[in-house]
């Protein structure tokens, strides 16, 4: 919509300054050509120049007969003819500008129509893919976990170490289940109607930390190294936790499920007055898509490194959250000696509330 009403007032402008264009000209052809003939038919030469602005008034005189403008000696069409050419020369200018921004107009629409087309044809593909590999996500797992409760549950697993590792696959694949589900849920419900965040004071730091810790194992599983550097004093924020510790959640996985096995993690707080930046960076491969394509939904980095688990939905969810808090959230790179990283932007929660009185957020 911004987009459409810059392109309105830019292109009104250029339709106004051809307006104005015209009516120069015109002017400087009725002064130096039309009207002085017209005084020479009165036999008044000294008529000799009129403006646009008083082509009115100039009228009224044909009209009328009265100040200098008596044409007893002319036929009364050829009075009719100057009244009407006057005129034109007065809405000739603007018709023109309104048949030129018309058309321009009519062709941009049809072209933001064709876009907005394209994108939605795009939009249900990329949806329509993402429901189709959630269904074989979950289809896969529901499988896997169906034959093995089954076959214990027939008793055809004797060995007390094979039903210890049936039952481990069981609840890493009902714990998979319930990620995709999960995110499905997010998606869906804060992009709803009617969605409010459960805002109250949370100390970022303690957030981070808490959330990285519990983590913590899962990286150096993946044969990740890393690295945090994260001061140990407070910085509270105006946030809902459970959403925005998701938020971090999400952008862990994708590091221990988009790298192989070697790469450095960091998570590193950079502070300036009343706002903080979280990075949330990796060694590992650039990411391809440019940092728009990556938050819109059903997106995936289309890379080798992919191992097709994801849902596509964890970065456009990461997005939403942030913007409704008023945050931001942004690809770079590189980032330092880091390939990569989410940069998250943060402000301090007494700073943010003098904005909010202040009425400019």
């Amino acid at each position: 919509m911004d987009k459409f009403k810059y392109f309105l007032i830019k292109h009104l402008v250029f339709v106004m300054v051809i307006v104005v264009a015209i009516e120069l000209i015109l002017t400087i052809i009725f002064n130096s050509l039309i009207f002085p003939f017209i005084g020479f038919l009165l036999g008044q030469p000294e008529i000799s120049s009129l403006s646009l602005s008083s082509i009115p008034f100039f009228i009224w005189g044909l009209i009328s007969g009265n100040s200098a403008f008596v044409f007893n000696a002319l036929e009364t069409s050829t009075v009719i003819l100057l009244i009407l050419f006057s005129l034109l020369l007065v809405v000739l200018p603007i018709i023109v500008g309104i048949l030129i921004y018309a058309r321009i107009v009519t062709r941009q629409m049809e072209i933001f129509e064709k876009e907005r087309i394209e994108e939605r044809k795009s939009y249900e593909a990329r949806r329509n893919l993402m429901l189709s590999d959630f269904a074989h996500d979950l289809r896969t797992p529901i499988m896997t976990i169906s034959g093995y409760a089954n076959a214990i549950t027939d008793g055809m697993v004797k060995d007390e170490a094979q039903r210890n590792e049936y039952l481990s696959a069981i609840a890493a694949k009902s714990k998979r289940m319930a990620e995709l589900i999960t995110i499905l849920f997010e998606y869906v419900r804060v992009g709803s109607e009617g969605f409010t965040l459960a805002r109250k004071r949370v100390d970022l730091h303690a957030l981070l930390t808490e959330v990285i810790a519990g983590f913590y194992p899962d990286l150096e599983k993946a044969g990740i190294d890393v690295n945090i550097d994260i001061p140990e004093d407070s910085f509270y924020i105006s946030a809902d936790e459970l959403h925005l510790k998701r938020v971090i959640e999400n952008l862990i996985i994708n590091i221990i499920r988009h790298n192989e096995p070697g790469i450095k993690a960091g998570f590193i707080i950079k502070k300036t007055s009343g706002v903080e930046f979280l990075a949330v960076a990796d060694t590992g491969e650039k990411i391809q898509k440019s940092e728009e394509e990556l938050f819109e939904p059903f997106v995936k980095d289309d890379d080798s490194r992919s191992k097709n688990e994801g849902s596509g939905l964890g970065l456009s969810v990461a997005r939403q959250v942030m913007d409704m808090h008023g945050y931001e959230i942004h690809l770079k790179q590189p980032y330092g000696d880091y390939t990569k990283a989410f940069v998250l932007k943060f402000i301090e929660a007494e700073l943010e509330d003098e904005v909010l009185l202040d009425g400019t957020c």
